[in-house]
Formats: C-alpha cells, structure tokens, sequence
C-alpha cells in the first residue's frame, strides 16, 4: 500500500483501445477516492485522447503517445527523446502501467521520481515488462475491469468492490440532446473486425419484433462513417414507415456518449460503444463469438451478451476462415425478448 500523504502526481498509462481505456475508468474512480487531492495525468494515444474528458478522475495532462511517428524511421528517435523528457520533466509520485508491454513499461519507469512508485500487473502482456515496475500484483480475476480494480486495490489498500464510476455529462452537448426522440432503442450494426459484425438481418429482426411490442418505441441507428454501408442496409430492411432516426457517421465522440447515456437500450456487436453503454449502466444486448465476453464482454449488471455454442466459440479471428459463419447464427427471439422484459417490462408476445 502506498502513503497518501505522498501522493500529488499521478500517471496511468493505458494508450489504447477505446474499450481497454473505459475498462480502466472503474479503477480510476477507486484511485480518485484514495487520492483526492492528488492531480491525475493519462498516456494516451491521440485517436483516444477525447474519451479521457468522461474519466471519473478528472485528468490534468492527457500526454499523447505517438504511435505511429515512433514507428517511422525519420521521427522515431526525435518522437521517443520528446515524449522522455516530457515524462522526466513531471516528477511523479506515482505511475500505474495497465497496459502491460515492454514499451508501455520503459516509459512507465522512465517517468517515476527518486521517491514514487511504478505499479504493473505480475503477469503482464510482455513479461519482460516486470523489470520496470517497483512493485507487481497478482491477480486471478479474469474480467479486464476487476483486474485493473485490483491493481489500484493493492496500491491503495481500499477493499471496496468494483464501483461504478461518477462519469460527466458532455455540456457541450445540451443542444444535440434536447432534439433525440423519447424513449429510443439504439442500434449499432458496425464493429471494428469484420468476425464481430453480426448479420443486419438479426437487428432489424430483433427491431421490428419490439416495435410490435412496444408501438410508442423510437429507434436510432448509429456508428462511425466506417459503419454507413451497414446502417444503410439496416434501414432499407425495416419498413418504410418505421420510426427511426439514421445518426450514422454524423456524432462526435461526445455526442455518442450522450446518445448511449440517454438511449433506453443499446443493442450492438462486441464493440467500443458496447463499452460505453456498461459504463454508463444503460441495458447492454451485445453479439459475441469471435471473442470472450467473460474477459472483455460489457461489464455491470444491466449487461447482457447473445452467442451461439459452437466449438470456435471465442477464436480470436478478425475474419472468419469459414464460408459460413457458425458463430452468427443467433435467433431475434430470444433478444426482443430480452428487452421487452428488461427495457420496458413486458413479457413477449
């Protein structure tokens, strides 16, 4: 356990992914209750650098990591030297590796003080990570989101249970949020892999069997410009006169938030607004079968995840080597359902 009284600094290190940094916030919260007083800065690569204005631990300094650049032979070695001495500069008392690489490692290392402290997990991604951490913690959880609670458990001493983090509300957005229809189910048909895109078919099934249900429902479809081939399909297989909104390719980050924040429901692939919406306790209906949902499946109660029981179950590929793919073959029922009882209280028709 680490002193309190000597604790003004702080760095977390975690770059990416969308999802792995959300996984991080419930840790943060625990880190904030410890060490309220203390000031919190994040290395964070720069295409995720936004989501750190919903941390429940306000940060200070979001230091971007640059990626790319350090991978290019010309700015490499001027890239690793800048990001050194901003790190150097900052003096801190205590800096916390979630990531779990060699690379995420150095730089944690590089960045404590004569007097702090380098946290990382005992069986890191890239064992040798270990050699730069003062202190390393063991962990038998599996879920990502206990594992980093874990780690910040072990810093402070604090034996609460993962708690569900204080997440601010984007004021910018206020506008954007008043002219959202009421009561709306939110349907995200994108992912990044093209494994975790489960049939179009399978939302606009599961869309109409609640619209039937629930007449006074509104649905809005949403996603990055990535996603807008998918959404076009999804609206051209509901009926005409169904009401849904397309938002597809047209929110910021913030505004995504506050949609997932003010949807009754999110039904969606294994994806990083899945991962919002647990954040934020809205009801969850994630699609999985190329990954675990027991490691990185949506985390809270008011979570629930549909797959199939097929031997591939979990395999990991971004592309299915199959021509059919078994894993997708997931019947509507069952999620309307889901929903009807969950969402709106009523049993299926």
């Amino acid at each position: 356990m680490t002193s309190r009284k000597n604790i003004q600094q702080i760095l977390v290190i975690k770059p990416s992914s969308l999802g792995d940094i959300l996984h991080v916030f419930p840790a943060l919260q625990l880190l904030k209750n410890a060490y309220p007083e203390a000031q919190l800065d994040f290395l964070v690569n720069p295409e995720f650098a936004q989501l750190l204005d919903f941390s429940p631990f306000p940060v200070r300094n979001k230091i971007i990591f640059q990626r790319k650049k350090m991978a290019a032979v010309k700015t490499a070695l001027p890239e690793f030297f800048k990001l050194l001495r901003t790190l150097r500069k900052k003096h801190y008392d205590l800096v916390i590796d979630f990531q779990g690489l060699l690379r995420s490692a150095f730089f944690a290392g590089a960045a404590s003080c004569a007097r702090g402290s380098v946290y990382g997990f005992a069986s890191p991604r890239e064992p040798l990570a270990r050699f730069f951490y003062d202190k390393c913690t063991i962990t038998k959880t599996v879920h990502a989101v206990e594992k980093n609670v874990e780690l910040v458990k072990a810093i402070t001493g604090q034996q609460a249970s993962v708690p569900s983090p204080q997440v601010p509300v984007a004021e910018q957005c206020q506008e954007f949020i008043r002219k959202l229809p009421d009561d709306f189910i939110l349907l995200m048909p994108g992912a990044r892999w093209e494994s975790k895109c489960f049939p179009v078919e399978l939302f606009s099934e599961t869309a109409k069997k609640i619209a039937q249900a629930v007449p006074q429902a509104n649905f809005i479809i949403s996603g990055s410009k990535a996603e807008i081939p998918a959404a076009e399909k999804l609206r051209r297989l509901l009926p005409a006169d169904f009401p849904v909104l397309d938002l597809t390719g047209k929110t910021t980050l913030h505004e995504l938030f506050e949609l997932i924040r003010h949807a009754r429901a999110l039904i969606c692939n294994d994806s990083g607004p899945m991962h919002i919406s647990a954040l934020l306790a809205t009801p969850v209906f994630a699609f999985f079968g190329p990954t675990d949902p027991d490691k990185t499946g949506p985390w809270g109660q008011r979570s629930n995840v549909f797959s199939t029981r097929v031997s591939c179950l979990g395999c990991m590929n971004r592309t299915c080597p199959e021509k059919e793919i078994l894993c997708h073959q997931i019947d509507p029922a069952p999620v309307s359902s889901a929903v009807l009882q969950q969402v709106f209280n009523k049993e299926t028709l």
